[in-house]
């Protein structure tokens, strides 16, 4: 179980190990969270995060309909909304996930 985090602007959190977590607070943050039911949380607008099977992302965005900072969360694994071991950022107007492949 391991845990990590990054404050400030394109800062990065990885974490490794069965149900570790991965937090970035800044704008552009990554988090990644590589086992299983790991989770990986970028609250900052443009963030980019990944997690293994059996995980979860959560990532922020604004939504110009509301005018309001919301966060989109999604499971990762075979038959969910993510792939596992994808990064995955949201789409600025829909607010829909977007894998980013080759990253």
């Amino acid at each position: 179980m391991g845990a990590a985090s990054a404050t400030g602007g394109r800062g990065a959190a990885s974490a490794t190990g069965e149900r570790g977590a991965a937090s970035a607070t800044g704008a552009c943050g990554a988090a990644s969270a590589t086992g299983e039911s790991s989770a990986a949380i970028v609250t900052g607008l443009y963030g980019k995060a990944k997690a293994a099977k059996f995980g979860c992302i959560a990532l922020a965005w604004w939504n110009p309909t509301e005018k309001r900072l919301e966060m989109r969360c999604a499971c990762t694994g075979e038959g969910q909304e993510c792939k596992a071991d994808v990064w995955y950022t949201l789409d600025e107007k829909t607010g829909e996930f977007i894998s980013i492949e080759g990253d």
